[in-house]
Order: structure tokens, then sequence, then C-alpha cells
């Protein structure tokens, strides 16, 4: 009989490896042959990925959807284990499971045990404290309430119009992430709206840090496939000798280190929705063994078997994946496969005043985060607005950060500090005969300034951090005119 454990990711679980969580702590004491781990964001995923790589070396390990817009709101978080739950026993009839409460919120917590007392899955329950260790929540005495199973068709209907609350809460959230009114991207959310109610493979070109993974999530989260697994894999960062292994899994015993069974990346995403980031750098041997799956829906597990898999592929890269094909350094049949339905993102500095919305939207986020309440001054915005932003969103992201961690109440010019990486590294260089500070050196940042500003005065003298006042002086003492 399996041993199953289930828990869900919580945030002390995501703290490898400078601090081990409470689901680290329970196998390290007791032996299971499976472990499924509940979430019930999307955002969990990628912080829990030291988690998941350390459980994988122990046991098989099986990520499970619980998705709750709100984790302490019991009409959206019970529907939602539920099911979760329903889906696990189903997998796994005959076997013994274990349920750790530890992990998750209060609303969770109470969750499980209402799924334990009302029969919906026969487990033990238990919790870690960091001195006692793991105990049993033992429910026996007499005083407490047996739950009673309801009409079935009645708790199924509840059940789905509480999950259809839910799940348009869900794809709102997510429909909010894109940012814009330029016609660029009203575009792109008009291709999203169409193939999201398709099953067609689809290609996301764009520079870096322009959104793509946001993109394939919102066209994951408003299809179909959307309370299945969105798994993203980085194609760049799997070594050819590990490809098989992560991409299809493998058995225990197959090679050396292969401790457990695990399943790959293509069945953690089974009836859901694969996201391959970085398409363009994966190695020729790799694309043909990704290209057999794509044609046939089958998967050789490593050290023997085949399972079916049903996923949607959705692609992306930052690279002219024609010019790749051209150049014979990706397959033109894995081309044609990926390649059915095209979004391009366009890059920031062609989205006009877009980047002002998305600069904003990203302070609305840190003043949430921070319980903070700072604005951006107009010498900031017109900082954001010049700006090419090379390395798009990403940048503008890391930037406002940073910012607001050296701002007051007030991002100004001068605490936007913008990392280029064309611009030289820091230090200064002074020849040995001198230079002319006043006459040689200032008028060029002066000239540059209102270039940028397109010769407007007082906006260039934010960007150089002045008074617009002492500018326009300086500018008349050089002879320089400007509006």
């Amino acid at each position: 009989m399996h041993r199953i454990l289930l828990s869900f990711i919580g945030n002390n679980d995501c703290l490898l490896p400078e601090k081990k969580g409470a689901i680290i702590a329970i196998l390290e004491q007791r032996s299971f042959d499976r472990l499924y781990l509940l979430y019930n964001d999307e955002s969990y995923l990628r912080p829990a990925s030291a988690l998941l790589d350390y459980c994988r070396h122990h046991l098989d390990v099986r990520y499970q959807p619980a998705l709750a817009a709100d984790p302490t709101d019991y009409n959206t978080v019970y529907p939602a284990m539920y099911q979760a739950v329903r889906m696990i026993v189903s997998e796994n009839k005959a076997a013994a499971f274990t349920i750790s409460v530890t992990s998750g919120t209060p609303t969770m917590h109470a969750c499980w045990i209402f799924l334990r007392q009302g029969g919906i899955i026969d487990a033990e329950l238990i919790q870690v404290h960091r001195e006692s260790g793991i105990s049993a929540i033992s429910f026996v005495l007499d005083d407490f309430p047996k739950i009673k199973n309801q009409n079935i068709v009645k708790t199924e209907l509840t059940k789905l119009v509480r999950e259809n609350k839910n799940l348009r809460a869900q794809l709102q959230l997510r429909s909010d992430e894109i940012i814009g009114e330029s016609a660029a991207i009203a575009k792109v959310r008009e291709q999203i709206a169409v193939l999201a109610r398709t099953d067609l493979p689809v290609f996301i070109s764009g520079e870096s840090g322009t959104g793509k993974e946001l993109v394939a999530a919102a066209i994951h989260f408003n299809s179909p496939r959307c309370e299945r697994p969105f798994i993203k894999v980085n194609c760049g960062a799997i070594s050819p000798q590990l490809f098989e292994s992560e991409f299809f899994g493998h058995r225990k015993g197959s090679f050396s280190g292969a401790i457990a069974n695990q399943s790959g990346k293509i069945m953690e995403a089974d009836g859901g929705t694969l996201l391959l980031d970085e398409i363009g750098d994966l190695p020729l041997e790799m694309q043909v063994k990704l290209l057999r799956f794509l044609d046939s829906g089958t998967i050789q597990i490593v050290g023997g078997g085949e399972a079916q898999a049903d996923v949607r592929v959705i692609s992306a890269t930052n690279r002219d994946i024609r010019q790749l094909t051209r150049e014979k350094r990706f397959r033109d049949d894995l081309f044609y496969r990926l390649v059915q339905a095209e979004i391009g993102l366009p890059p920031l500095r062609d989205r006009g005043d877009d980047v002002i919305l998305i600069a904003r939207h990203i302070l609305e986020g840190l003043n949430r985060k921070h319980d903070q309440h700072k604005t951006l001054h107009p010498s900031a915005l017109a900082v954001i607005r010049q700006n090419r932003w090379s390395g798009n969103i990403r940048q503008l992201k890391n930037c406002l950060q940073t910012a607001f961690a050296f701002a007051r109440d007030e991002i100004t010019a001068e605490t936007l500090r913008i990392i280029d990486v064309s611009q030289s590294p820091a230090g200064v260089y002074l020849p040995p005969e001198g230079i002319d500070l006043e006459n040689d050196l200032l008028p060029g940042y002066y000239r540059m300034a209102l270039e940028q500003a397109q010769q407007n005065a007082t906006r260039a003298a934010h960007l150089l951090g002045l008074e617009p006042a002492t500018f326009r002086a300086r500018l008349r003492k050089l002879g320089i005119r400007c509006d």
C-alpha cells in the first residue's frame, strides 16, 4: 500500500536552503512513497522550486492545484480543496493518506478537518511543532461533532457555483496584470482572447522583459484548462544529460541518483499548459525528442514504460527563431509544430505612455506590499517617459523597487537610479592634463538632457537634478538655446 503525504506549500516551505519548513521536517522523520504539493496560487511554484528539487531526490512528487483567489475565504478555499482531494483519492484508490495541516492558512487547516471528518478522505492528520516535532491530531472526544454527508447532487452544484465565482476572480486578476492602452497591447489582448478559446500551440516572441510569461499565463487562465497546472520550463537551463528525465520522468534505479520515481514536467502539466520558455536555446538533440512527444502525445519514461499526456504547449523566446531555423540551428519541423499561432510583444519603448501606466501599477503593488503611500514625482515621470528601457518591464520594475527603498514619501528623478547595460562601469578617469569641467564636460550633458527632453528645459533640468531656473541660467551663460 502506497503511503502518501498531502500538504499545502506554505511560505516557510519556500525558504530553502536557509530554513527548513514543515514539509522537510516531516520527510526527515517519516517515510512516504508520494508527496502531493497543493498550491492555491501559481505564484508559489517559482519560490517552491528548491523544495521540489529536494523532495524529488527522496520520493515521487506531484503538484496539485487548489486555486483560490482568497486563501482566507471558506467559500473559495473549501471547494478548491474538495475538488483537489477528490482527484487525488481517485488516482490512489488503495493508499494510506497522511495530511499535514501545518502549512497553509488557518482556513486551509480547518478545511482539512472538514474533509476528513466529512468522509471525503480517510487520512491521518498531523501537525509539526518546532519543539515537540510531529504529532497526530486525534478527534476521539464524544462531543466532537460528526459531519454528515449531504446530498451529492446538491454538494456538486454548490461546489460548481463557488468554483465559477473563484475562477472568474482568478481570470480577472490575471487579465488586470497586462497593463497598457496602446494599440500594440490592445492587439495582444485581442489575440489572447481568441487563442484562449482554442487548443492551438502558441508562440510568443519579444525582447527579454516584455512579459512573455505573463501573456502565456493569461492564455492558460482564460482557457478551459485553467483549473489544471500551468508549468514553465526554461529550455536553456536543462542539461542534455538530464533532458529526458526532466521532461519525461524516470523510474527508481534507472540511473545513478534516481532513488525514487519522478514524474517529468510534461506529466506535471497533464491536462494543463506547458510553457517552453527560451525555446530558441534548446539544443538540436533535445529538439528531436521533444518533437516525438508533440507528434504522438506519448512520452518514454526513463527506465521503462510509456505514458500519455494531454498538454497544451506555449513556447517563447527573445531570439529570432526564424533566423535560427534558416541557419539550421532550430529544426524546421519543430518550428512548424510550435509556431501555429504567434503573438509578438512590443518593446516598452514602442508603447508610448503605457510606460507611465505600468510604472504606477508597479508602485501600487509596492505600496500594498509594504503598507506605504509613496508617489511618483513629475521629475521621475519625466525620466521614466524619456528612458529607452532596454531591459523593458523587468528593468523598469527593478528600477522602481530600488527607488522605492531609497525614497521617503516621493520617488524623484534623484532617487530613480537607472542601471543600463549600455552604461560604462562606475569610476572616473581624469587625464594628466586635466579637464575644463564648466566649458567642456558639463555642456555635453546639458545638450544630451535637452535632446532626451525634446528641448524642454524644465524636463531636462529634472533629468540632471537641477532646478529649472538654475539650468536655464547656465544655458544662457554657455550660449545654448532652448525653448
